[in-house]
């Protein structure tokens, strides 16, 4: 298997991983229905990279963009996960209304939050844009 899929791959297992510690973790935080968002958003992203890294050697990318499209996707998702799991600690809920409904956490914290799950799905998003550009090139 190619390095950078090994690497998507691996870094699925243990976002998936870090999924089932979070869940164990849900009571225990001040908005324990953003907590659910992130477990549930650690483990499809992990399941997500280990999907990707099996298909991996069938999007057609150059060999220039495969570590470039490996790691945006790897840290887009950890930083994506970690932006919820900070909003379920803290309470935060200006970026993600619909789980924060009743919660709110100080100025600065709401626009860490902001700022790490808009930021990373924004790659995300154009990270999964660029597979598919490769995709239909290849």
């Amino acid at each position: 298997m190619e390095k950078t899929a090994l690497l998507v791959g691996q870094s699925g297992f243990a976002l998936f991983t870090l999924s089932l510690m979070i869940g164990a973790f849900i009571p225990k935080l001040r908005n324990p229905r953003m907590g659910l968002s992130a477990h549930l958003t650690a483990g499809q992203s992990g399941v997500a990279l280990m999907v990707s890294a099996l298909f991996w050697p069938h999007f057609g990318l150059s060999a220039w963009a495969m570590p470039v499209i490996g790691w945006a996707l790897v840290l887009s998702c950890l930083v994506l996960t970690l932006g919820i799991v900070i909003a379920a600690a803290t309470g935060a809920s200006r970026s993600l209304p619909l789980a924060g409904q009743g919660y709110s956490a100080t100025k600065p914290i709401e626009r860490l939050v902001s700022f790490l799950t808009i930021g990373s799905s924004v790659v995300l998003l154009l990270t999964c844009f660029t597979i598919c550009i490769f995709m239909i090139n290849a």
